[in-house]
């Protein structure tokens, strides 16, 4: 027995990388489209002596669906929305400082709870962590933190 994809569309198809969608289809077949695409179509149907008919034809999408969008675009609910470009930051570099001096650790963070005693050592270029015993988390972050800073 032949398998026969009912979606009409093929399973290999795909836009490059980066390109926005323009109709996504999900697991049941409902198609999504995107507000893009849809005020293209509707900028179309606007253009004088144009079909909606011929256009939703042409675009292989319902007229129905087409004269929802129209309407949307009438009313100002449909909009172009602008390519989001990214905002670039300037970055300026500086020289390296000191690091910034721990904070004391407040009493109630030094109660530790009774748990096996075990070591753990972290080698880093400029420096070396051991820690044995039980671990509090909270100041074995803080100081992971400062030097992650050096």
């Amino acid at each position: 027995m032949k398998m026969v994809s009912t979606m009409k569309i093929v399973d290999t198809k795909s836009a490059p990388p980066g390109a926005a969608f323009r109709v996504r289809v999900n697991r049941t077949g409902r198609r999504t489209y995107a507000p893009e695409y849809k005020f293209e179509i509707a900028e179309e149907c606007s253009v004088p002596g144009a079909s909606v008919a011929a256009v939703a034809l042409s675009h292989r999408i319902n007229a129905n669906l087409v004269r929802r969008w129209i309407v949307q675009h009438r009313s100002g609910r449909l909009v172009r929305t602008p390519a989001s470009t990214p905002t670039m930051l300037p970055v300026t570099l500086s020289a390296p400082s000191a690091p910034a001096p721990l904070a004391r650790a407040q009493p109630a963070m030094l109660r530790l709870k009774h748990t096996a005693p075990g070591v753990i050592e972290i080698e880093l270029e400029s420096a070396c962590v051991r820690v044995r015993g039980a671990v509090d988390r909270v100041a074995l972050r803080t100081i992971l933190e400062a030097l992650a800073k050096r």
